[in-house]
């Protein structure tokens, strides 16, 4: 292992522009390939065998940008190994184990990140932009890329020193287990909003609400009609938010969900059930 803390550091951030050159041709290739040059330049002093080291990453690569450091860490890990004459490492090996990294990186990055981890900050920092604090955006902002920035930069120093048995570092971190965590707190957080910005009434509500009115004439507090609001437009908000989460678990389009709850509002106002 020759390639210094520094130099994987220059490698990691150069990674922030592994979407620079995208293309359908090779997708991230150009970008992965400007990233790793820094090592590939220090492992190769030889134009010539630099230049086939350049040629062999200039190759299809997609994955998940936040989790591509750990790749590119694990690739400059076996160049450095197949340089120094491992015979159990050739260009085959380099290639199978890139592809198969940044297609389990990619279902693991993509599914924590995009469909877990973002959702959630998101609705967490709705709930504080409902009481209009100012500094809501910065703190979407540095919530959402903590986890983001830790592995970019983690992740090259765990694919350098621990080529594939990355794998295993990354199964401690339990990942499914945060995702399933992540979408709860997306819908309790949801629950949450729905009633406390959203007005929903039903003719039921207006009766009960008037039957608490006439109660009050009598020194009985409007705290129970409060209360009895937040039950019913919870209720309804958690009923919604379940049949959107049903629909999502089979695979319908999350913009037809949205076209489907708008409809279905407006169905319940013409029937009357909603006011």
């Amino acid at each position: 292992m020759t390639l210094s803390k520094w130099l994987l550091f220059k490698v990691a951030l150069r990674s922030f522009l592994l979407q620079a050159s995208w293309n359908y041709r090779g997708m991230m290739s150009m970008g992965f390939l400007y990233s790793i040059a820094p090592g590939l330049d220090h492992i190769y002093e030889d134009k010539n065998e630099r230049e086939l080291a350049y040629m062999r990453h200039f190759e299809y690569f997609n994955t998940n940008p936040y989790f591509s450091s750990i790749v590119m860490g694990v690739t400059l890990s076996l160049e450095e190994k197949y340089k120094n004459g491992d015979n159990k490492v050739d260009p085959e090996i380099i290639h199978n184990t890139k592809e198969a990294l940044m297609t389990s990186l990619a279902a693991i990055g993509d599914g924590f990140f995009w469909d877990s981890w973002r959702p959630f900050v998101a609705v967490f920092a709705i709930v504080f932009a409902a009481a209009n604090y100012s500094f809501v955006p910065f703190l979407f902002l540095i919530l959402y890329n903590l986890p983001h920035l830790y592995f970019r930069f983690a992740g090259i120093y765990w694919g350098y020193e621990d080529g594939m048995n990355v794998i295993r570092k990354l199964k401690g971190f339990k990942i499914p287990q945060i995702r399933q965590t992540l979408r709860m707190g997306t819908l309790v957080l949801l629950a949450y909003l729905i009633p406390n910005n959203v007005s929903v009434k039903t003719p039921f509500y207006i009766k009960v609400m008037e039957y608490i009115q006439d109660l009050s004439a009598k020194k009985i507090s409007l705290e129970y009609g409060i209360f009895f609001n937040k039950i019913v437009q919870g209720v309804i908000a958690l009923l919604l938010v379940s049949l959107g989460t049903f629909a999502y678990r089979k695979k319908v389009n999350v913009l037809l969900i949205s076209f489907l709850l708008l409809i279905l509002a407006l169905m319940f106002y013409h029937w009357g059930i909603f006011i």
